[in-house]
């Protein structure tokens, strides 16, 4: 007789949606990813694959409950889809209070530096100061890239003018040919893309540089407010433990090091 209430018990807990991902088959998770990142994630040959990816991978390795699946997607799309509740979660936003559609974020990925390359000519008068040292230079900045104020405010008070280019190698073949003056991106990307183009940009007599940092946020898995299935508290419980654990134990650090440094 309790055998046969037990049996009945589980029955009725499966069929209400709740039954425990380790007393099935690994629960399958698909995260959307921006597939045009690099080298955080992007789409090479075919293959999704950067940093986040990697991370993302290795933490899903230790969560033998589920079975995470990382799908790239133009990033306005992935947007698009996180807010109609359409993904379970999209990787890797900073922290937006526009975006009242994301409940919760995830613990950090990796935190990225908005920084300011110039070119050395203009470096060749002493500029410290952001912005009033850089008054009157024209800076580089990627199409659809979200500014921070830092930058948006001097270039609405007419102090610098802002220049749009879709993507990293444009605006950095235009800083070594001198047609802007500095450019402002994200410290990994910029280096990544400087170094597949050594050989071009060199042929400028041209070296990235750094300048100045202008901002940093983290980055997240953002989850979707509006896709709540039976699993997402334990899976993002999961997803955030193994994070914080990479981070703990130098795995992250390590992941960071193949692609940033």
């Amino acid at each position: 007789m309790q055998s046969a209430i037990t049996a009945r018990l589980w029955l009725t807990v499966a069929l209400l949606g709740i039954l425990p991902p380790a007393l099935g088959a690994p629960q399958t998770v698909i995260l959307y990813g921006d597939d045009d990142y690099a080298p955080y994630s992007y789409v090479e040959n075919g293959v999704f694959k950067g940093m986040y990816v990697d991370i993302l991978r290795l933490a899903a390795t230790s969560m033998p409950d589920y079975r995470l699946e990382l799908q790239p997607r133009p990033w306005k799309r992935g947007l698009d889809a996180l807010e109609k509740g359409q993904v379970f979660g999209l990787f890797p936003p900073g922290r937006k209070t526009e975006r009242p559609y994301v409940r919760p974020y995830s613990a950090t990925l990796y935190r990225e530096s908005v920084v300011l390359f110039c070119h050395d000519a203009v470096m060749r008068t002493q500029r410290t100061h952001f912005p009033t040292d850089f008054a009157g230079l024209t800076i580089g900045v990627n199409t659809g890239f979200l500014l921070s104020e830092k930058l948006m405010a001097p270039a609405r008070q007419g102090v610098l003018r802002l220049e749009a280019a879709k993507g990293n190698e444009a605006n950095l073949k235009k800083l070594a040919l001198r047609r802007i003056d500095c450019y402002a991106s994200d410290r990994g990307a910029a280096r990544h893309t400087a170094r597949q183009l050594h050989g071009e940009l060199a042929g400028y007599g041209f070296e990235l540089r750094e300048v100045l940092e202008l901002s940093s946020e983290t980055t997240h898995i953002a989850y979707s407010a509006r896709n709540t299935p039976a699993y997402k508290t334990d899976f993002i419980d999961k997803m955030n433990a193994a994070l914080l654990a990479m981070r703990h134990n130098g795995q992250l650090a390590r992941i960071e090091g193949v692609y940033l440094h």
